[in-house]
């Protein structure tokens, strides 16, 4: 008797040309390619849209030179920007409204707060010197193409990009009971996914001081 066992390395949709057979495998129907890429393109909008989880936050550096400075190109939203310049300090993000009743973002010096505008980031005061700044923030998701067949998250959890893509493959062929079906699995798998997230970040031990110890 041969007994199979399943391993990461067996599981099909775990690459990107494997995902789009498993797709079609799994409701027994041929797609295009350009249908299958359509399927996990628009699971990839979803999962952008409803993942909040730390694996997707980085940490840069940038010298603030000039009021208003071009965000980074994969940014989604800012978490925090603290000056690195003696003393370092936490940046408040504040409105734009708020930052012109209080005029600060017309008068020059170190900057203390900061405004989302477009694709921009203005800082108030506007800088009197240069200022070496830390910003963490949120990425987006770098989509799966047949050049850059992986990311992060379908590295971690395949199993959701899989689902996702049924959800909209289901749609495409209008087969209500499997859109529920795969919609209830993508539900349950994201869930777990933001929930590991939450644990990861609260994790961490509070600190604790320890007096020096003489001898």
């Amino acid at each position: 008797m041969t007994i199979v066992i399943s391993t990461d390395t067996n599981v099909r949709f775990q690459s990107y040309a494997g995902l789009k057979t498993s797709i079609g495998e799994r409701l027994d129907r041929e797609f295009t390619d350009a249908d299958l890429e359509d399927f996990i393109y628009l699971a990839e909008r979803e999962l952008e849209r409803v993942m909040t989880v730390p694996y997707r936050e980085l940490v840069a550096s940038m010298i603030i030179t000039t009021q208003a400075m071009n965000i980074p190109a994969d940014m989604k939203t800012i978490k925090r920007i603290t000056l690195m310049n003696d003393p370092s300090a936490p940046l408040d993000q504040a409105s734009m409204a708020n930052l012109d009743r209080n005029r600060d973002w017309k008068a020059t010096g170190r900057p203390c707060a900061f405004s989302i505008i477009g694709d921009q980031i203005w800082f108030a005061p506007a800088p009197d010197s240069e200022y070496a700044a830390q910003i963490v923030y949120e990425a987006k998701l770098t989509p799966l193409t047949e050049a850059s067949p992986s990311n992060w998250l379908f590295s971690l959890h395949p199993d959701v990009y899989f689902y996702g893509a049924l959800v909209q493959a289901a749609d495409h062929i209008t087969d209500t009971a499997r859109i529920d079906r795969y919609r209830a699995m993508f539900d349950l798998t994201m869930g777990q996914i933001n929930e590991e997230g939450r644990r990861r970040r609260t994790a961490a031990s509070p600190l604790k001081l320890r007096s020096a110890t003489v001898v």
